[in-house]
């Protein structure tokens, strides 16, 4: 899409300009004209430097200039005196006056000022100044250490963004091997590879627990455990950014510019991490959004970039609150934190570390599985006060260039969301609730307006009580019509529910709504590449494991090729919302493709009533079918009355395996593994939490079980 690469050069192009606009490099014959300025004006006052910024290049103020002559002659530095005249070009001062200067004063003798009785401090001095060699030297140290701080907060603010930069690069190398260079990836089957699979790549951070989410203290509070690789990219990154937060701090005494160790340090760690925290707001808003172009290259899940994101955000609020208090402390020090306190740069960074801190906290798992639209609304109404607080707290200093930078990739998100929206269109499309659980929508699409298996997309219903929501669903491109997409969606809480509640009420609880459909988003898999596919699916993550199934089949390279399917459902009614998709699978070769569809509570719907929870938690509701399960005696086989529906409906997907029990897959993709004779081997899954983790550990724990390639490609997205 031409618009979405324009905008993506545009990004690019706003990045750079934030790094040459902002980014400066202090070196030493910056500082001999500074330190000497600094050191005079707190030793003597021999002009009112706001109606004379240049004073010191004055001939006609022969104290001053000689002082400032007899300064920059002990200054540590060659050329100093070059330096100095270079920055009296504009009153034209010429070396000759400026040794003239030094002359006269050396003939008049330099005066100590503590002894002088004419001196008076805060008052025009009119006689030269008596500096020592020391006193010099440590002006110069206390401004050149200064300054090379800010340089190094530059290059670690650079190498702390710059890190993720690396890891994404050689993450989208290995992305692109896969389907550039299969072969290369089906042969690292060694046990190099295995072992560092097993134990860095593969595993959740401790024991199984990844896409299930923990309940902790009183079952309140929720945990999202990242795999070891994500654990290790960012505590990597986080150490690295806690030294160069940390160390490296030069205390000079005496200190011209700060007289006391905790002014001067306060000043130098506020320093350091202000500049330091600019570099991380750009990736911080790029990794958030929905049209990441870091993503598509990368290969990585949405949910790995908001695992990435959270982190960023915490650090960023940390090294905000240090940048604070070391400020508090060198303003206290020198007496200007109740005036920097009036400034409005300073309330809004304020303003801007109070919305982030904010932020951190509403981002809990626990507040956005409450009220999700809430949270999204607060987050971005706090994220544009932080944006703004920013900008003017780093506009004096020219530092705003990182704003505009953030603000580009924010904007280059909104505009390709909304372009994919216009290119989309308004459609009308029919909806209707099937088994009291499940939302089916049938919505025509653009005959340009592709889907490939595994991606998705956002779909907005023009309703009064939802137009402005929307939430990510697999498609599925229809099996009967051209041009045709259909998604299945869920009912939870929050807008599913609200269109349950509408539906419900509807004859045959059918309704033509107005939507718009953003997308398609993702990034296609490379399991076409692999001989053997075993793909899981548990409830409605039924959808994109099936388009990957059909497209599979159709695109299968070899005779070798063998696709076997696992879908989890609770009860016999949940077949009725993809009865037809299970239906279009007898025309393929039974030899090519195996289903089998697992029910682990074949009663309901039949014997009881199929309750529809309001909530988003999908571990809650397994939680809750298991206490059905055993309430009811587990996986045995129940006697209905709706025997005839049953057996009618086996017989009429007779291609298909029924089996009545919840199954062990950590068992079932052991066995899997150390069966398969067909070759390089992957398993893609779209399933519960705990179900998905029972995949990944088992595939961990058998990879020296087979002699091929066995990869895992994890569909779930979890946050």
């Amino acid at each position: 899409m031409f618009i979405t690469r324009y905008l993506v050069l545009f990004s690019f192009i706003s990045y750079s300009q934030a790094v040459i606009g902002a980014f400066q490099i202090y070196h030493n014959y910056d500082f001999p004209v500074q330190a000497c300025s600094g050191l005079i004006g707190k030793t003597a006052v021999y002009f009112n430097s706001t109606l004379e910024p240049n004073g010191y290049c004055n001939f006609h103020n022969q104290p001053a200039l000689g002082t400032m002559a007899e300064c920059i002659e002990m200054i540590p530095l060659q050329n100093s005196r070059k330096l100095f005249l270079k920055s009296c070009k504009k009153l034209n001062l010429t070396e000759d006056q400026y040794l003239k200067a030094l002359q006269n004063a050396t003939e008049f003798g330099f005066v100590n000022v503590t002894s002088d009785k004419d001196y008076k401090k805060g008052k025009n001095y009119y006689k030269p100044a008596l500096l020592t060699k020391k006193k010099v030297h440590a002006a110069y140290d206390s401004v050149a250490t200064r300054w090379y701080n800010y340089n190094q907060a530059q290059f670690f603010g650079l190498a702390s963004m710059c890190y993720w930069w690396v890891v994404l690069g050689i993450a989208s190398i290995w992305n692109l091997t896969y389907f550039i260079a299969p072969k290369f990836i089906l042969s690292l089957k060694g046990k190099f590879s295995n072992y560092f699979r097993k134990y860095i790549t593969l595993p959740a951070l401790f024991s199984k627990t990844h896409a299930h989410h923990k309940h902790i203290i009183f079952h309140k509070f929720i945990v999202v455990f990242p795999t070891r690789l994500e654990a290790i990219l960012v505590f990597l990154w986080f150490s690295m950014t806690l030294i160069m937060c940390c160390t490296n701090y030069v205390h000079v005494v005496p200190n011209s510019i700060w007289p006391q160790r905790n002014n001067e340090l306060g000043r130098k760690v506020a320093d350091r991490t202000g500049q330091m925290v600019l570099w991380l707001l750009p990736p911080l808003v790029l990794f958030s959004g929905r049209n990441n172009f870091v993503q598509w290259i990368s290969g990585w899940s949405f949910a790995r970039f908001i695992y990435i994101h959270k982190w960023i955000s915490r650090v960023a609020f940390m090294m905000m609150i240090a940048h604070g208090v070391g400020m508090t402390y060198n303003g206290r020090g020198i007496g200007k934190y109740y005036t920097r306190n009036k400034q409005p740069y300073v309330r809004w960074g304020m303003t801007a570390l109070t919305s982030i801190g904010l932020m951190c906290f509403q981002s809990l798992i626990y507040f956005r599985r409450s009220n999700y639209e809430v949270f999204l609304a607060i987050h971005i109404l706090l994220a544009v006060f932080a944006i703004i607080g920013l900008w003017i707290h780093t506009r004096q200093q020219g530092y705003h260039m990182w704003m505009i930078a953030a603000v580009s990739v924010w904007v280059f998100d909104r505009v390709v969301r909304i372009a994919r929206l216009f290119a989309f269109g308004v459609k009308t499309a029919d909806v209707q609730l099937i088994a009291n659980e499940t939302i089916k929508v049938i919505v025509n699409r653009p005959k340009y307006w592709k889907p490939f298996p595994g991606c998705h997309a956002f779909i907005h219903f023009f309703r009064p009580t939802c137009f402005w929501q929307s939430h990510p669903f697999t498609i599925v491109d229809s099996i009967n019509e051209t041009n045709t997409i259909t998604f299945y969606l869920k009912v939870k809480g929050g807008m599913t529910h609200g269109l349950y509640q509408f539906l419900s009420k509807q004859p045959n609880q059918k309704a033509k709504i107005k939507v718009s459909v953003e997308g398609p988003y993702g990034n296609p898999l490379p399991l076409s590449n692999f001989d053997y596919n075993l793909l899981i699916a548990g409830g409605n993550g039924i959808p994109g494991i099936y388009y990957e199934t059909i497209d599979l089949i159709k695109n299968k390279k070899s005779s070798y090729n063998k696709v076997k399917l696992y879908w989890v459902i609770r009860h016999y009614r949940s077949l009725e919302w993809f009865y037809q998709e299970l239906n279009k699978l007898k025309q393929f070769d039974p030899s090519l493709i195996d289903v089998t569809i697992f029910i682990t509570q074949p009663h309901v719907g039949l014997t009881q009533p199929i309750i529809t929870d309001a909530t988003d938690d999908e571990e809650d509701e397994e939680e809750s079918q298991e206490k059905h399960l055993k309430d009811d005696g587990g996986d045995a086989k129940v006697e209905v009355e709706n025997f005839d529906y049953i057996e009618k409906l086996k017989q009429s997907l007779n291609h298909i395996n029924f089996q009545e029990y919840k199954p062990n897959f950590y068992e079932l993709v052991a066995q899997e593994i150390k069966q398969n004779d067909f070759g390089s081997m992957a398993i893609s899954t779209c399933a519960h939490g705990s179900q998905c983790d029972d995949v990944r550990k088992a595939i961990g724990d058998n990879l020296n079980e087979s002699n091929y390639r066995v990869e895992l490609f994890e569909q779930i997205q979890s946050w």
